[in-house]
């Protein structure tokens, strides 16, 4: 078992990675939730797997919990959604000392963490992250928040939860999709810290099974070590968080243009990275030579996403309503080279097209291959 450790000016809490932490988890719950109400809030897929077992577990330790199933899937994060879940907690008369817990992936914590975030003026909460994706990012940071017609995200709040217990006996029945989509954002990583980190993901991918927990847990701990140092730096993303969203403006672009849910968010992160990889090479020439490898790897991790038809004039159009746009100005994380990641915002659109251009069709070509 690994805890890494959040430590921010008003708040900090536990990252708990490893197996079989039933017990770590009702240890937490009864620090949080003793004599108050829980709120569990449980994915639809997961709970139909373990959900009766979790809730048995929660009896047996005399917690005095509600639980409620919320579907699964990009199209939850809505404000119909959100008005479902306020209208539960406030039904069963939810008081600010209660605790609320979400069980399930990103969507599942996005979601609930800003259904804690607003109801009542905020209510505290914690996470049981049951996918790879949201063990190494989404459940990390405080970022909470829903989708709009517009974009991704657009209404969202800072809400930092009590702990993240990252439980790796999920991924034992985690679909092989959602296993890639987690190791884009673990690419997007290995990008932003260097060349150990892209080999040891290489090595996994080489090893022919994404399943090898002796090779994949280090590359959890390097991410969510590397995000808790970012947030801790920077919480509410007014500088340095911002290199997180490597790959990310037009990631989003994508999931928009394709609409929610076709591309699972970190199936469109790698489609981000290789356009991101290209855009650094036409920004700084001389990058392209130590971006090889990187750039390697990315198109090996593209061969399993699955391919969509994507116009570039489309993506380009959506990524003007990217929430991460200030005073009108499109900004990019690029890379001087693996580890060395910078913000650029003075690209014209000419070179951002070609970079797209160029990644939509190494896409075509190879996208989908070991789906």
């Amino acid at each position: 078992m690994t805890q890494i450790n959040v430590r921010l000016k008003h708040h900090s809490y536990p990252i708990v990675i490893g197996h079989n932490l039933d017990g770590q988890l009702q240890g937490l719950l009864k620090r949080h939730a003793d004599h108050n109400r829980l709120f569990v809030f449980f994915d639809a897929t997961l709970y139909a797997l373990y959900g009766k077992k979790l809730e048995q577990k929660f009896k047996s330790g005399k917690i005095n919990f509600t639980s409620f199933v919320i579907p699964g899937g990009e199209s939850a994060k809505s404000q119909k959604t959100l008005s479902v879940v306020h209208d539960f907690l406030l039904d069963n008369k939810i008081s600010r000392s209660d605790f609320i817990l979400a069980v399930g992936g990103g969507v599942t914590s996005d979601l609930v963490g800003y259904a804690a975030a607003t109801i009542l003026r905020g209510v505290k909460w914690g996470i049981v992250s049951t996918t790879l994706l949201g063990m190494v990012d989404a459940a990390i940071g405080g970022k909470t928040g829903i989708n709009h017609a517009r974009g991704k995200n657009l209404i969202g709040a800072f809400w930092q939860p009590s702990f993240v217990l990252c439980d790796l006996n999920y991924l034992n029945t985690l679909p092989n999709r959602e296993l890639i989509a987690g190791l884009g954002e673990i690419l997007k990583y290995s990008g932003l810290i260097g060349p150990k980190m892209i080999r040891l993901l290489s090595s996994l991918l080489d090893s022919g099974t994404s399943r090898d927990m002796n090779k994949l847990t280090p590359l959890m701990e390097m991410s969510a070590k590397y995000k808790a140092q970012i947030v801790m730096a920077d919480e509410r993303e007014s500088n340095k968080r911002m290199l997180l969203n490597f790959g990310h403006t037009f990631a989003h672009a994508i999931e928009k243009t394709l609409g929610y849910g076709k591309l699972l968010h970190g199936e469109a992160v790698v489609i981000g990275l290789l356009a991101a990889a290209r855009l650094s090479k036409h920004k700084s020439p001389k990058s392209a030579a130590g971006l090889k490898e990187y750039e390697t790897l990315v198109k090996q991790m593209l061969a399993f996403v699955r391919y969509y038809p994507l116009k570039a004039e489309s993506v380009l159009e959506n990524m003007k309503l990217d929430k991460k746009r200030f005073s009108g100005v499109q900004k990019f994380v690029l890379l001087q080279r693996p580890g060395k990641p910078f913000i650029s915002s003075d690209l014209k659109e000419q070179i951002v097209r070609k970079a797209l251009l160029e990644c939509l069709s190494i896409y075509k070509e190879i996208g989908g291959k070991n789906v």
